[in-house]
């Protein structure tokens, strides 16, 4: 007998907006991965093993793709997580009482998640006895916004799904330089301070698909080794 498929059909209403602090990531070259003999066997151990990395960044442990080791804190849990194919979607609403921890948080996870790009390269050879393939994707990206977000509620079952402008620019800015992987839009509202202490810089993004010119965070070292010629067509300095 054929299994019955309830219709997606969400309630007539969204929530009121609330304020969102959003992360995306995709992995570069997931497809070619996928396109490869004995898939079934291989994506899942690689995929859970950068799943269980990115669970270290955000709900704390032991770093254990890095030769320190070092343990982290949990921060405060996202109040949802999307698997979307390449990648995910994770969004953290954040309450008035929690205004300042948003700021401290911010910072945080943008340090984190800026390292695990960094040393991803060690995770996936962490994977190489579970999965020994040649084409195993090598590089993670990263888009990270602020700003409202609308829950929708299935009509047919207790799960919901976000949208917003933030999900959308994340989704654009995880992919809108390759060579840098790692852009976060200003609206997370990090202080030029914290900024400076921590390496980042600010440019405007001046092409991405669909938007106005944004305004983003980006690592100034990363960002001094691109080719003058990405620069000028992707990005404007601030004056």
């Amino acid at each position: 007998m054929a299994t019955k498929v309830r219709k997606l059909i969400f309630k007539e209403r969204a929530s009121a907006a609330t304020q969102a602090l959003v992360m995306m990531f995709d992995l570069e070259n997931f497809s070619k991965f996928f396109g490869q003999p004995d898939v079934q066997q291989y994506v899942p151990k690689y995929l859970n093993r950068i799943f269980d990395c990115i669970a270290v960044e955000i709900y704390g442990g032991k770093q254990y793709w890095d030769k320190d080791q070092s343990s982290l804190d949990p921060l405060l849990p996202p109040v949802h997580q999307k698997f979307l194919g390449d990648g995910a979607l994770y969004i953290w609403t954040i309450g008035r009482r929690e205004e300042n921890y948003w700021h401290q948080m911010s910072v945080i996870l943008l340090n984190r998640l800026w390292n695990l790009k960094k040393n991803f390269k060690k995770i996936v050879k962490t994977c190489l006895d579970d999965v020994p393939i040649v084409d195993i994707p090598q590089r993670i990206r990263f888009g990270i916004t602020a700003g409202s977000v609308y829950k929708l509620t299935h009509k047919n079952k207790k799960e919901t799904e976000y949208i917003g402008y933030c999900v959308n620019l994340a989704s654009r800015l995880q992919k809108y330089c390759r060579k840098l992987g790692f852009i976060a839009s200003a609206r997370i509202r990090i202080s030029q301070k914290m900024l400076d202490k921590h390496g980042y810089i600010k440019v405007t993004a001046k092409k991405l698909q669909g938007f106005p010119s944004e305004i983003v965070i980006v690592d100034k070292n990363e960002y001094n080794t691109l080719e003058i010629d990405v620069r000028n067509e992707l990005f404007d300095q601030i004056k």
